[in-house]
């Protein structure tokens, strides 16, 4: 669904240039199409036009399949309810998590790499309520909703589910940060994973999710600090 989502929004843009390009009577350049896609592929609103399509796409197929006989799609992922008493200690978890990635990106002097320097203070709404919003209840009903819940009663157990997830949230991400960021993610993922497995539920890790983007959104692409 992922790559079908690329092929959609790829075709759907090209087709977009070319009939704009045929209603004012000019002739098509297939080489000039290419060349305009591939650099709207790089700009924010491309970013958020792929997300809200692989969006689109994936929620529809995952709850479909998280429906069992004698068992909902809520069950299967994990949507439920959590106690709120112990939020604080998770958020306050998240956030030495976040000062100590800061720390070590700095005392490394790591650079932030392309996608970040193109984000940073873009300031584009609908870019960031993606990352805000969508991003995090896709991706937790993914990882830590219907894959944790299916492999959590296999063979793999807590850990092995636990670290799986975690590998594959990171996978998710690679080739947009450095290594070293790579491993602050798998930390997050894990965090997410524990948060999860306490809980009992997909909304505490969901949160927490969506607090570590709000964050990163404000500083990178409002604040536009590396």
């Amino acid at each position: 669904m992922h790559f079908l989502a690329i092929f959609l929004y790829i075709a759907g843009y090209g087709g977009y240039l070319g009939a704009q390009i045929g209603a004012k009577g000019e002739v098509l350049d297939p080489a000039a199409i290419q060349s305009a896609v591939q650099a709207h592929m790089q700009t924010p609103a491309a970013m958020a036009g792929f997300y809200l399509l692989q969006f689109s796409l994936i929620m529809p197929v995952l709850l479909l399949v998280a429906k069992f006989r004698g068992q909902s799609r809520w069950d299967t992922l994990a949507v439920r309810p959590f106690a709120l008493k112990f939020l604080w200690r998770w958020v306050a978890l998240l956030l030495v998590f976040l000062f100590a990635q800061i720390f070590v990106v700095r005392l490394l002097g790591i650079g932030q790499g392309e996608f970040m320097e193109m984000l940073a203070g873009i300031r584009h709404l609908p870019l960031a309520l993606v990352i805000v919003m969508a991003a995090p209840l896709l991706e937790e009903l993914v990882f830590r909703g219907y894959l944790f819940s299916a492999w959590r009663r296999t063979r793999l157990g807590f850990s092995g589910t636990l670290l799986l997830t975690s590998a594959l949230f990171t996978l998710l991400h690679w080739g947009q940060y450095h290594w070293v960021q790579l491993g602050s993610i798998f930390v997050l993922a894990l965090i997410l994973g524990l948060a999860r497995e306490k809980s009992g539920s997909v909304l505490l890790p969901m949160l927490l999710h969506l607090l570590n983007n709000l964050v990163s959104t404000i500083v990178v692409i409002y604040l536009g600090i590396l």
